[in-house]
């Protein structure tokens, strides 16, 4: 877990927030446990019924809330994946 979360965190391409996800799944350290857990919480925390607000912020805070209440993630990590996250929501 500790490598998923570092790698989330090195992210810092926010010039192009759309590239995040597969930023993640290309690095070659993270074992089938860790690019499945990372699959399972950017499906789950991009779920609609977090999103479907008219208001990005809320969706932002629903996943945000989410994420934390159910994987052990730092929370600037759930705020790298909620931030890319938005992006597809926009």
């Amino acid at each position: 877990m500790k490598t998923l979360e570092n790698r989330i965190l090195s992210f810092d391409n926010w010039e192009k927030p759309w590239t995040f996800r597969e930023f993640v799944f290309q690095d070659k350290t993270l074992i089938d446990s860790e690019l499945n857990l990372f699959k399972e919480i950017w499906t789950k925390g991009g779920a609609f019924e977090l999103w479907n607000d008219y208001d990005l912020v809320l969706g932002c805070k629903a996943s945000h809330s989410f994420i934390a209440e159910n994987y052990n993630l730092a929370d600037k990590a759930i705020a790298n994946v909620v931030r890319a996250l938005s992006y597809e929501w926009k």
